[in-house]
């Protein structure tokens, strides 16, 4: 199986090429680069591998949630290669994609893994990127035998609104945890740095009495400042294609959790004061 993935949901650039289980990757600066890198990126990788675009049997992109043109600029490619390919697309969570990728990040000895660190099952894993305008995106995952299982869908809030909304889905985890100590919990992303003070009022007001809250705190304190890797993309496309969740090109949209992308000049001005 070979397929190609790549990721522009954030300010990297990521290209990954999974022949028969072995990747070859790229990675580069993105943001307004990537909508005139990521072809000849995808290109250079095919070239390195002696293969052709003609020659993939997938496509598998980051959907988001994520910067809107970096998701504009994933669907556009994903489109036009699945069309001209006639080829199906795996449209994958970023923040899932996110939440897999730190896993083969600081594993023991703070080293960063070269190959992927399979999650133990029952880990719980936030994965919480800045979405500007005050707010982040976010989800939380925990790991089963079979992948993935997504405890909220994808969400942009306010930071404190967020620590509510973590809060709750602790609160439902199984009967099993309810000492309140959790299995191995995991933070990534950037939000961490992008909204600390935010956070760490919002965790200093709800975490007195809420043993589950307070670990996920002390995770976030360590959190992986990690991007959605291409490689991770590649493998869960390989998922999603085994399970039969793949789509034609006129299906490969972006994923957006938010309508509203910019503030108005009014609004600006009343953020300011």
């Amino acid at each position: 199986m070979r397929v190609l993935a790549f990721d522009t949901s954030t300010e990297a650039l990521s290209v990954a090429l999974s022949v028969d289980g072995r990747c070859r990757t790229a990675d580069e600066a993105g943001g307004p680069r990537a909508s005139q890198r990521l072809l000849p990126l995808c290109a250079e990788l095919l070239q390195s591998a002696g293969l052709q675009f003609t020659d993939l049997d997938l496509i598998g992109m980051g959907a988001g949630p994520g910067a809107f043109t970096g998701l504009r600029t994933a669907a556009s490619a994903a489109q036009g290669l699945a069309y001209a390919l006639h080829r199906p697309v795996a449209r994958i969570d970023t923040l899932m994609a996110q939440a897999e990728t730190a896993f083969a990040l600081l594993q023991g000895d703070g080293l960063v893994q070269p190959d992927p660190v399979e999650a133990e099952p029952g880990a719980v894993v936030l994965a919480a990127n800045d979405a500007r305008m005050g707010e982040l995106y976010w989800e939380l995952f925990r790991a089963t035998p079979s992948g993935w299982q997504s405890l909220h869908p994808p969400a942009v809030q306010r930071p404190e609104l967020a620590v509510l909304a973590w809060a709750e889905v602790l609160a439902d985890l199984p009967e099993h945890l309810e000492s309140g100590a959790l299995p191995r919990l995991l933070a990534c992303g950037n939000a961490w740095s992008e909204h600390a003070d935010q956070l760490c009022a919002a965790f200093a007001i709800h975490t007195g009495d809420n043993p589950r809250l307070a670990a996920l705190n002390r995770a976030v304190l360590r959190a992986v400042a990690c991007t959605p890797s291409a490689a991770t993309v590649a493998r869960l496309s390989l998922q999603q294609h085994a399970a039969g969740l793949t789509v034609a090109a006129a299906l490969a949209q972006p994923l957006y959790v938010r309508d509203k992308v910019a503030l108005t000049t009014a609004e600006r001005e009343l953020a300011r004061a």
